[in-house]
């Protein structure tokens, strides 16, 4: 394997073609993007090209396709979700008028000294919204 170890590959069967991605990573701990093209020739042969992307140009070779990819029609961009999907993915309670109970867990988590980001989990709210709230429950002023 000339001390080459692969962290990711991933073949992608075209028509006559077949395309891999492969992360690969160095004895020496650098990564690199290695894209292989591969076509069976009438003779049975298999010819291969490949270009070899290094951890110091990925940002800028992601750049030029991602302005290249804009003159191929057939290019389906990756659906982004909104911050507030994310955060309603993230966090079950995210969004949702808060509850009585929920008030009551919170108050008692404050008091018992626990920081916005543990409570954030707990209550599956994100940490603005716990910060939000402790301060129009008037917590730190009640019991801070």
């Amino acid at each position: 394997m000339s001390g080459k170890k692969i962290i990711e590959s991933i073949k992608i069967p075209a028509k006559k073609r077949t395309y891999f991605v492969e992360v690969k990573e160095t004895r020496e701990g650098a990564k690199f993007l290695k894209i292989i093209e591969s076509k069976q020739l009438d003779d049975g042969e298999f010819e291969q090209y490949r270009i070899m992307v290094f951890e110091d140009d990925i940002n800028d070779i992601v750049k030029a396709l991602r302005i290249a990819l804009k003159h191929f029609p057939t290019y389906k961009k990756p659906e982004q979700k909104s911050k507030m999907a994310q955060t309603k993915e993230r966090f079950t309670n995210a969004y949702k008028p808060w509850t009585n109970q929920e008030d009551l867990k919170l108050t008692e988590l404050f008091c018992q000294g626990r920081n916005s980001k543990e409570i954030s989990e707990i209550l599956q709210r994100n940490e603005g919204a716990i910060n939000s709230r402790i301060e129009k429950l008037d917590l730190k002023q009640k019991y801070g």
